[in-house]
Order: C-alpha cells, then sequence, then structure tokens
C-alpha cells in the first residue's frame, strides 16, 4: 500500500524519477581524468556540491545535465587549485579535455563554468551573515513553521 501511495503523489506531482542528473555523469568524467587519487574525493565532493548550487539557480535549466556536470568538474578542479599541480590540466587545455570527455562545446562550457563560480561567488556572499543579525533568535512561530517545496494540502489525489 506504501509503495502504490508513493507512485500516485509521485505521478500527481509530475516528479520523474527516472531522469539523468549532473550526478549521472560524474563517475564517467573523473575516471578520465588524470587527477592523484588522493584528489579524486575533493574533486568529487566539490563537484557534487557545485551541481547542487546549481539546481537552486534558474539560469542553468537550459544548459544539459552532462555540461552542468563536466562545468562543475572543472570549477572543483580550478577552485582546489589542482590545475596548477598539473600543467597538462591548466586553464585552456582541462577546459579542452572536459569538453571531449562529454563531447560538449568548449566556449558553452566555458560559460557554464564562469557561472558556476560566478554563483558560488554570489551565494557565499549572501550567507555571510551581517555581525548584528549573528545573535538574531528566531520567535517560537519562525521554528514552528515547516517549510516545503509544495503544501501537501494543495495537492488533489
Amino acid at each position: 500500500m506504501g509503495k502504490e501511495w508513493e507512485l500516485v503523489v509521485l505521478g500527481k506531482l509530475k516528479w520523474n524519477l527516472a531522469a539523468v542528473t549532473p550526478h549521472d555523469f560524474i563517475e564517467h568524467i573523473l575516471r578520465k581524468l588524470p587527477l592523484p587519487k588522493d584528489k579524486l574525493l575533493m574533486v568529487r565532493k566539490h563537484a557534487q556540491t557545485f551541481i547542487a548550487l546549481c539546481a537552486t539557480d534558474f539560469n542553468f535549466a537550459l544548459y544539459p545535465p552532462s555540461m552542468i556536470a563536466t562545468g562543475s568538474v572543472g570549477a572543483a578542479i580550478c577552485g582546489l587549485q589542482l590545475d596548477d599541480a598539473e600543467s597538462h590540466l591548466s586553464g585552456d587545455s582541462l577546459t579542452e579535455h572536459l569538453a571531449k570527455i562529454t563531447n560538449t562545446d568548449v566556449d558553452c562550457l566555458k560559460a557554464c563554468q564562469e557561472q558556476i563560480e560566478s554563483v558560488l561567488a554570489s551565494s557565499l556572499r549572501q550567507n555571510r551573515p551581517p555581525t548584528q543579525q549573528r545573535n538574531a533568535v528566531k520567535s517560537v512561530d519562525e521554528l514552528d513553521q515547516a517549510s516545503t517545496p509544495t503544501d501537501v494540502r494543495d495537492i488533489n489525489l
């Protein structure tokens, strides 16, 4: 009964759980990069964080999942400065290598990666709380309020 109910809810919400996501491309991309094994975990974690960040910004809705994954891996490698340690992974050669792995256009990939880095910088600025608000305490009403993306009372089954 529980599984049947879940399928009804997913159907009503039009959620496709079999959809391809950027996360599906991460391992494929990482396997084809000449990265030291001890750096793989860190690159993977950063790329996954960037992918999650892209999911919150409508500007990435037009990019295919493979492009978001590739741009996120590129941004992770650059952010961790691994592109400096390996000369064959520097700047444009890294972008070209990544573009070949997922068969994406180099200029589109550059634009996507730059946009990811921009959204990350913007997000970091917004999450830095002003000093006077650090000690602010939420009211009981605010703490009791549940926030869900779709109010379940609005769904007609």
